[in-house]
């Protein structure tokens, strides 16, 4: 896992910049990021992400 430490207003480019990450503001433990992606590139929270994994799973019976 690669770490990267940003300020409040900095960016992360991904994909030579296809992906943008901007840290918009962080307080009391809680960070803002700002992504800009293709619209070919879904984006989700973990627990969005999870949901739709186990939504498209077959279902045993």
């Amino acid at each position: 896992m690669l770490v990267l430490t940003r300020k409040c207003g900095e960016q992360i480019m991904i994909d030579k910049g296809k992906i943008q990450i901007k840290v918009l503001y962080g307080r009391r433990g809680i960070v803002a990021l700002g992504i800009l992606a293709p619209d070919d590139i879904e984006v989700d929270r973990k627990e969005i992400f999870l949901r739709k994994m186990a939504s498209t799973q077959p279902r045993l019976k």
